[in-house]
């Protein structure tokens, strides 16, 4: 600007945050970007006016660009052109409101519905059943045992959380990361081992299991506090 504190050349910051810039050299640190605008504007504007791309001029009057940078045209003095045209934006569909269905439609609907979900565990369960039946005919009677509490831990576990509300599931999973600490029982019981890979793998579970009690209690005891009137 133009003001007792400008300085030729410089921008200044006083001391109440007011900029001022002193430069005198604006046109050339314009030229740039000034050329490239104007450049892509006259592009686009030849663009519109050779759809073809074959040099040939077609001066459309019914185009809003072409229009509106039009001066004269037939002999006749087309400015100022006209308000460019709008394009109504069509309303949306009303959306039907879903029929209210009777009390007996509403049984009928969940009837069907607790089938079709029975139908699909009753499938899954005997998937699981083949399958097991399938391992045992290859895998040892040790294998099978764990095998089929590890499956029986995963089938409980999954239907304890399934039919858990959302709001807890972050207290529920703090409190099963403490209950977990069982494992510790079984990594005590491997770590005199005499192999040094199962002791290795024995102290990580250890270590982990240590995590999930201290880190399970901590969260939950946190959440609790929240509830509390400090």
């Amino acid at each position: 600007g133009n003001c007792k504190l400008t300085k030729m050349d410089e921008k200044i910051v006083t001391e109440n945050g007011v900029t001022i810039i002193g430069y005198t050299d604006f046109p050339s640190r314009m030229a740039t970007q000034a050329s490239t605008l104007y450049a892509t504007n006259i592009r686009h504007l030849m663009t519109d006016l050779t759809p073809e791309k074959d040099g040939v001029v077609n001066h459309n009057m019914e185009d809003d660009v072409i229009r509106g940078a039009t001066i004269t045209h037939d002999k006749e003095v087309t400015f100022p052109p006209p308000p460019p045209k709008v394009a109504a934006i069509a309303a949306a569909p009303k959306k039907e409101k879903p029929k209210e269905l009777t009390a007996e439609e509403k049984r009928a609907n969940e009837v069907a519905a607790f089938k079709a979900q029975t139908r699909n565990q009753v499938g899954l369960l005997a998937i699981g059943g083949v399958l097991l039946l399938a391992v045992g005919l290859v895998a040892p009677a040790s294998f099978m045992q764990h095998f089929i509490v590890f499956v029986l831990s995963v089938f409980i576990g999954f239907q304890v959380i399934w039919g858990v509300a959302h709001s807890l599931h972050t207290p529920l999973m703090a409190v099963t990361n403490a209950i977990s600490s069982i494992i510790i029982l079984g990594a005590v019981m491997q770590i005199g081992s005499g192999s040094f890979l199962v002791i290795i793998l024995a102290a990580l579970s250890v270590f982990m299991c240590g995590i999930n009690i201290f880190g399970g209690f901590l969260v939950t005891r946190r959440m609790l506090a929240m509830f509390q009137k400090s």
